[in-house]
Parts: structure tokens; C-alpha cells; sequence
């Protein structure tokens, strides 16, 4: 038996969480300002490195765990050093934002080996809690200054006993005040109990759909832009230069051209023209009942449960259908009038008065009928819908809308 690489498993789980967030977080730029230009360097310094509107600067580190983390843990640690390293590469802009975003919580430091050796103790809360409330006292600073020193150290290697031993920014680091360290902390943001895996990705299909890129020829390819921003995030990841690995304006414009230039081979339906003669032969009639009270003027014992059901599937579909394309919904309310006047017209018992049961077999068999015809038709045309429940709530909003009742005419 192959034993599966838990750590190969886990590292992808870390990238794809990086390169999700990193994805939705451009998005959020362009959707904040649509004149910017350059927004993302994917691996470079951080695991996410944006810029935002007038040159804001925001570093991110990104994990994906399983457990909660406290100041003590190695994540934050190391993350703090990288945040620190750019902090001093940068002259200490104030303008930078750092950003440790994590799907876990944290919690209180427990007493280690390490805190024994730097001679400290945890506090009544968690670290992390104070830098988040910005109460940066004494025994605070104190705390996170020595962890945050030894961790610097061990990264690089410099000998506790030589504090003097070269390092490009460990002088700097370890004549830092109390003053300083304020200075830095109030760049950096602690994100936790942010989404997992499954949460970023539906973040995303959100931010593509709000994208002032996003057009009718992109509904229903949520998919396939996610896929192919992931993709190039991936691509931009492996270059080694900063220029190569640049993502801007253009770069996403481009995915959401690309996209909506790939066809499915199926063409809209020419019977979209007709819909509009339909409808208006309704709106000179001037004679209208609602679903209800079609129901109600042949069944007094319908089902009030199974009423009220119908009643909102055929009032929430109108707001469902908006995002399609208008030919493509206007060709399947034309294909569904026909199938349900086929359905009426061979099918339909009709009667002065019906039972419950009766009446409802008669709904669910022409639902079932409608969908069997529109499936037929899928094979030559896009209507756009892909599922059947969309059907079947059209076919009751075409009876509350007063195409078809239940009495013989």
C-alpha cells in the first residue's frame, strides 16, 4: 500500500490557499480602483505582495492550518521576522501593510522551553490579542521584543553569544525601543477565523462575478476565470524575476477576454425573437389571476404547505433568471410556453374540480414533461440554465404570469 505524503499534501493546500486569497484580493483592488495599474507580485518578499490604490504597499503571509496559533508558534514568529526584514529593506515606509491572514483562531500562550529561556512568563491574554487591541504596554513589548530577537537569531543562524555577529538588518533590530516596535506593530494586522479552503474559493466566484470585467458572455464561467487566474497566479509564482512575475490590470482583463471567447460549440436560440409577441398577446388581454388563485378556482383542498412553495419558486425565479443573458432566457420562456401548451393540450385531464392529489400529479407531470422537451433541445442550443430545478420554477411563473390555468378555455 502507497502511503500517502502528508507533507506534499499539505504544502499544496498551502499554495492553493495563497494563490485563492491572492486571486480574490486582486480582484478587491481593481474593484476599489479601476484605474490602477500594477496590483500583484505573487511570491515576492511575502507570500502575497499588493499594491493598492496611491502605491499602498500590503505584504501578506497566508496559512492554512488545522490548529490555532499563539504568539509562540512558529508561523507567527517566522512571519514577523519576513515582515520586519521588508520593514527595514523598505526604510520603515509607513505606508507598508503587513498581513497575517489565517482560516484559524488563536489562543494564550502556554509556558515553553523557549519563554523559560528568555526568562518570561505568558500573560493574562493571548499576545496576539493584545496587538490586536493595539495595547502595546510595557510587558507586551517586552514579550514580543525578546521572542521575536531569539526567533531572528535562530533564522540566521547568529550565535546568542555573539549578538555583535553581521546581519543586514539585526543591528537595527536589536537597538529597537519600545517606541519603534509600536511604530512597526501598528502596520501589521492580525486576520484569524478567516475562510478555509472551501470559503476562499466561493470568495472568489464572488469577486469574479462583481468584476467590472464580468460580462454577460461570462455567466456560468465562474469556473473556468477562477481556474485561470489560479493558474497564472502559479505561472507568475515560478518566475524568478520581480518583472516576470508582475500581474496587472491587463494580466486580469486578458483571463476575462480569453474566457469569454471559448464557445461551447451550441448556438442561442432563434426562437428568443418570438417571445416578445407572446407576451404582448398577454398584455392585451388584460385578464389576470395569479397562481394562487388559478389554483384555488379548481382545488378549495390544495395543500396550503405545497401552495406556499409554488407561490416562491415562482416569485424568486424572476430574480434568478437576471443574470442570463436576455436571449437566452427570453428563447427558454418561448421553448417552455410550447411545452406546456403540447402538455395541456395531450396530457391535461381537464375538470371542473380536482382533488389535492389529483392536481398536484398534474404540476409535477408537466414539470417533468417541460424538462424532458428542454433537455432535447440542450443538445442544439445554449439556454444558458443548466440545471432543471430553474425549469420547473418557470414553468409556475409562467402560470402566475397568466399563460396557462387549470380551466378549459
Amino acid at each position: 500500500m502507497e502511503l500517502i505524503n502528508r507533507d506534499a499534501s499539505d504544502k499544496y493546500k498551502g499554495f492553493r490557499y495563497q494563490k485563492l486569497r491572492l486571486g480574490k484580493k486582486m480582484l478587491e483592488l481593481i474593484k476599489a480602483n479601476p484605474k490602477t495599474n500594477i496590483i500583484a507580485f505573487p511570491e515576492y518578499r511575502e507570500d502575497g505582495y499588493l499594491i493598492g490604490e496611491n502605491g499602498t504597499q500590503f505584504f501578506e503571509q497566508d496559512k492554512e492550518y488545522s490548529k490555532n496559533f499563539t504568539f509562540n508558534s512558529e508561523e507567527i514568529r517566522k512571519s514577523i521576522v519576513n515582515f520586519i526584514d521588508n520593514y527595514f529593506d523598505l526604510d520603515k515606509d509607513p505606508y507598508l501593510n503587513f498581513i497575517f491572514f489565517t482560516n484559524v483562531d488563536y489562543g494564550k500562550e502556554r509556558q515553553s522551553e523557549l519563554l523559560t529561556e528568555l526568562n518570561l512568563k505568558p500573560l493574562q491574554n493571548p499576545i496576539i490579542q493584545y496587538l490586536i487591541e493595539e495595547d502595546y504596554n510595557e510587558r507586551v513589548i517586552e514579550f514580543v521584543t525578546k521572542v521575536i530577537i531569539r526567533t531572528y537569531q535562530d533564522q540566521y543562524n547568529i550565535k546568542h553569544s555573539e549578538p555583535n555577529t553581521y546581519n543586514r538588518f539585526y543591528t537595527k533590530l536589536v537597538n529597537m525601543i519600545h517606541e519603534d516596535w509600536v511604530a512597526f506593530l501598528k502596520q501589521v494586522t492580525f486576520q484569524f477565523g478567516q475562510g478555509d479552503l472551501e470559503q476562499l474559493i466561493k470568495d472568489l466566484d464572488s469577486e469574479i462575478k462583481e468584476c467590472t470585467f464580468y460580462k454577460i458572455d461570462h455567466v456560468n464561467k465562474e469556473i473556468q476565470i477562477r481556474n485561470y487566474i489560479l493558474e497564472k497566479i502559479d505561472e507568475r509564482m515560478a518566475e524568478k524575476h520581480i518583472t516576470q512575475k508582475m500581474m496587472n490590470m491587463e494580466t486580469v482583463k486578458n483571463i476575462f477576454y480569453e474566457v469569454s471567447s471559448i464557445g461551447n460549440g451550441l448556438e442561442i436560440d432563434e426562437l428568443h425573437l418570438f417571445w416578445d409577441e407572446i407576451n404582448n398577446e398577454l398584455e392585451s388581454e388584460k385578464n389576470f389571476r395569479n397562481l394562487k388563485e388559478k389554483i384555488d378556482a379548481v382545488c378549495k383542498g390544495f395543500s396550503y404547505k405545497t401552495l406556499k412553495r409554488y407561490k416562491r419558486y415562482a416569485t424568486t425565479i424572476r430574480a434568478e433568471i437576471k443574470k442570463y443573458d436576455k436571449r437566452q432566457i427570453y428563447a427558454l420562456r418561448y421553448r417552455v410556453y410550447e411545452s406546456m401548451e403540447k402538455y395541456f393540450d395531450e396530457e391535461f385531464e381537464y375538470k371542473n374540480e380536482y382533488t389535492y392529489e389529483e392536481l398536484n400529479s398534474y404540476i409535477k407531470g408537466l414539470k417533468k414533461s417541460v424538462i424532458n422537451d428542454i433537455e432535447a433541445l440542450k443538445q442544439d442550443f445554449d439556454y444558458g440554465v443548466k440545471n432543471t430545478i430553474t425549469i420547473e420554477k418557470i414553468v409556475l411563473l409562467l402560470i402566475d404570469e397568466c399563460f396557462y390555468s387549470f380551466e378549459e378555455e
